[in-house]
């Protein structure tokens, strides 16, 4: 089993609700297109009753973009590659994939935003790390087209060779009493729902 991704066996009522169209894409790329949703906005309380029943949350709900023939930032969702997991959905552009990444230079930048420190009500904004494609090489790469787990604290990046946009949703999994679902964690607690 890699430790990666893993593919999920999910009814089709768990996947989110979401009309795409409602936001203007038009000559943004993976850095300048990122929303937060709100819980109610997945328009489906039957996936966050499946999470619930699973011991989970999620207070951090994300919708990303990669433009056609384009690619996202190779990135870690934390400094010290703690191995995090989310729940990830994707829309259009078959025949795209995630990959993960090793680098032999790596950066540590911050994403807080404003003078208010770096928590907010629903996150924490603090060190990412960031690396160049031509530093990097790709160790794991999978099309996820059906829903998955992933792990964010490794290297990782989109890729979208095709004509379609590519929208993700990903929902940053904690325990219920907020601390991150760790990806060890995640593969027991979804075993149940693997695809084999």
């Amino acid at each position: 089993m890699n430790k990666f991704c893993k593919k999920l066996n999910l009814p089709s009522r768990f996947t989110p609700n979401i009309n795409f169209s409602q936001w203007d894409t038009e000559g943004l790329n993976w850095v300048q297109f990122h929303k937060v949703l709100q819980p109610k906005e997945l328009n489906n309380n039957d996936l966050l009753e499946f999470l619930r029943s699973l011991g989970l949350d999620s207070n951090w709900i994300e919708v990303f973009y990669t433009p056609p023939k384009q690619n996202g930032i190779i990135h870690s969702d934390n400094h010290n590659k703690t191995e995090w997991s989310k729940l990830y959905f994707q829309f259009g552009a078959s025949g795209s994939s995630m990959r993960w990444w090793n680098s032999n230079n790596v950066l540590e930048v911050s994403t807080a935003s404003g003078s208010g420190g770096d928590r907010t009500k629903n996150h924490y904004h603090g060190q990412v790390l960031v690396a160049e494609e031509q530093s990097s090489t790709i160790i794991h790469e999978a099309d996820l087209q059906s829903p998955h787990i992933v792990n964010v604290g490794q290297l990782h990046s989109s890729h979208n060779p095709t004509s379609e946009k590519r929208f993700v949703v990903t929902l940053a999994l904690f325990h219920l009493n907020g601390q991150r679902l760790l990806w060890g964690d995640a593969l027991k607690i979804f075993e149940d729902y693997y695809d084999n």
